[in-house]
């Protein structure tokens, strides 16, 4: 067959740009599907959609762990029992992803929000009665995390239906909602129980999150696939599980290591602790934004890097202004995890089966969710009594250590997703 000579000068430079463009990283177009069919609007009342999920989530357990650690509440409860109450909420609230997802799937999103609505005010007003570690188990610990995830698991994804290049800015604008509701409610929450006793605070809290959900979920709007073995995927619920190891350990422990292993008030732990809240306030938005720009891959990488560096640096230092200046930002990096899951699932799996994929990853979290803070509080005992613990802040520098490096195995694991988005190990491309 004789061969074809170039007709024009213009299909020769087509040919042209062909070969060199076929040279270039080839982005698999794991999300191109559920955009093209949900043709996101890019905002509109996408907006109020993320104003109602900015408002959904608060949790301030750090103050009542550093509470329970102080006081003598309920005797002879070693200090591990409050630890497990504070994972126990985060792993309920992600072991009931699935029936949230099904309720959802089965009638509508707002069946699982009002039920959590309910669940998690009534777990606060529980809370407040229980004078025993079994009753605050039930409320404060399982109550209270079925009451989260039937909140979190429908509303989270929302926003990725109104958003398409804007998507993590939205995403990072609601999930730092947590930072505020945390930084906001660790300062009432420590005047509350300073001021009207522990059972008062709790009633304080659940009067307050029921005036605030409840408008919330009356405003919320919305416009099966085998995950387990995506390659891509995989990575994903890695990065999701070393993270939350850093992330839990980090929070909760904070005002446990400024009360006792420096020494400090109870005020100052509080007040670290709204420090670290209001980074989160302030960064969730901000890597949101500039992720939009610059890949979302690799912002969440760096960050969750960042964070690993943070925690051992603000962990490291025993001055009390140290502490203070660098909670914020570990507050600032460490929630990436929560700002960016969503995004970065959508990028990977698609709009299509973003609800089934993000319930797989919630599921996965729970044994970290639950373990990770008696974990950090296990590794503090293992090694120390428990007098030394008060006294010494060295006692700290294991689970510094765990904790730091959770946070940079968990940037490790998430490139191996951009790997599989891009298609090769070039960190530099925008993904």
């Amino acid at each position: 067959m004789a061969k074809r000579e170039v007709d024009s000068p213009t299909e020769s430079t087509q040919m042209s740009t062909m070969t060199i463009r076929s040279t270039e990283p080839v982005l698999r177009a794991g999300g191109a599907e559920g955009e093209a069919e949900l043709a996101p609007p890019d905002g509109g009342y996408g907006w109020v959609v993320v104003a109602c999920v900015f408002m959904l989530i608060n949790s301030t357990f750090g103050v009542f762990l550093s509470y329970y650690h102080t006081k003598a509440t309920f005797p002879n409860a070693p200090p591990v029992y409050f630890a497990l109450i504070g994972g126990l909420s985060i792993g309920l609230a992600m072991a009931i992803a699935p029936l949230a997802n099904y309720l959802s799937q089965r009638f509508n999103f707002k069946v699982p929000l009002t039920l959590g609505v309910i669940i998690f005010v009534g777990s606060q007003i529980g809370a407040g009665f229980s004078t025993t570690i079994g009753g605050l188990f039930a409320c404060q610990g399982v109550l209270f995390g079925m009451g989260l995830g039937l909140l979190f698991v429908p509303a989270l994804p929302l926003s990725n239906q109104w958003f398409s290049s804007k998507r993590a800015l939205a995403s990072g604008l609601l999930a730092s909602g947590s930072g505020f509701g945390a930084w906001m409610f660790s300062l009432s929450t420590e005047a509350a129980i300073q001021h009207l006793g522990l059972k008062w605070a709790f009633f304080v809290n659940a009067f307050v999150s029921g005036g605030v959900l409840i408008p919330v979920v009356v405003l919320l709007k919305s416009k099966s696939l085998s995950l387990l073995l995506h390659p891509g995927f995989i990575p994903i619920l890695l990065w999701g599980t070393w993270s939350l190891l850093g992330y839990i350990i980090s929070i909760y422990t904070l005002a446990v290591y400024v009360t006792a292993g420096l020494g400090m008030s109870q005020k100052r732990a509080a007040l670290c602790q709204s420090i670290l809240s209001l980074g989160q306030l302030i960064g969730r938005p901000t890597l949101g934004l500039v992720a939009d720009k610059l890949g979302r891959f690799n912002v969440a990488i760096v960050s969750t890097s960042i964070a690993g560096m943070s925690c051992l640096v603000w962990w490291l230092s025993f001055i009390q202004i140290l502490i203070l200046t660098l909670s914020h930002p570990l507050g600032f990096f460490g929630g990436t995890f929560w700002s960016f899951s969503g995004p970065l699932t959508a990028e990977i799996i698609g709009l299509k089966h973003l609800s089934s994929a993000l319930s797989i990853l919630w599921v996965t979290l729970i044994p970290a969710s639950i373990l990770s803070e008696p974990v950090g509080m296990w590794i503090l005992d293992r090694d120390s009594p428990a007098e030394e613990i008060i006294s010494s802040p060295r006692s700290f520098r294991p689970a510094i250590a765990f904790a730091g490096g959770s946070f940079v195995m968990a940037s490790v694991m998430l490139y191996g997703a951009k790997r599989w988005k891009q298609g090769s190990w070039h960190f530099f491309v925008r993904t």
